[in-house]
């Protein structure tokens, strides 16, 4: 004969406290008080192997297995989504090359037919062509050096006499 407490019974049941105190009221477990507390008495030939404990055993197998086939299912998703992603950004990294070299031979064209515009703008426009060129005297920028350097000196004279 074992004394075990409420929670020490419950665990060993593998049921709740309330379960076992449902079946002390019952009568189905006995008790006995010691130094205030309850013990629950358990025969040696009863096993601590309860039903309940199996078939959740069995139940909990059951739903990891359906976990790992859905984990399972879910990688084969994710590779085939990977796939299609991949192909549909190849095909739309195509379609912006094509319309690419599609909007630049566009404006080349567009470039070409201004530049015919501007040309002909030109020779209808057009100021008459210079034939001579006028020669520019390169001792100009002596003689200005010259003009400058007389002001400068100008001032100094008249900011001596003050």
């Amino acid at each position: 004969m074992k004394k075990l407490t409420v929670s020490e019974a419950a665990i060993f049941f593998g049921i709740t406290k309330e379960a076992i105190y449902n079946r002390v009221r019952r009568g189905k477990l006995k008790t006995i008080n010691e130094d205030g507390l309850k013990y629950v008495v358990v025969e040696k030939n009863i096993k601590a192997t309860p039903k309940i404990k199996q078939a959740n055993k069995t139940t909990n197998e059951k739903y990891i297995h359906f976990l790992e086939n859905e984990v399972e299912e879910l990688k084969e998703k994710v590779k085939k989504l990977e796939i299609e992603n991949s192909i549909l950004i190849k095909e739309k990294l195509e379609i912006l090359e094509k319309s690419k070299k599609e909007l630049e031979n566009i404006f080349a064209k567009r470039d070409e037919q201004l530049k015919q515009i501007l040309h002909l703008m030109n020779e209808k426009y057009a100021l008459p062509k210079i034939q001579s060129v006028e020669v520019i005297d390169t001792n100009m920028n002596k003689k200005l050096q010259e003009k400058k350097d007389l002001k400068k000196k100008k001032k100094k004279k008249k900011k001596k006499k003050k």
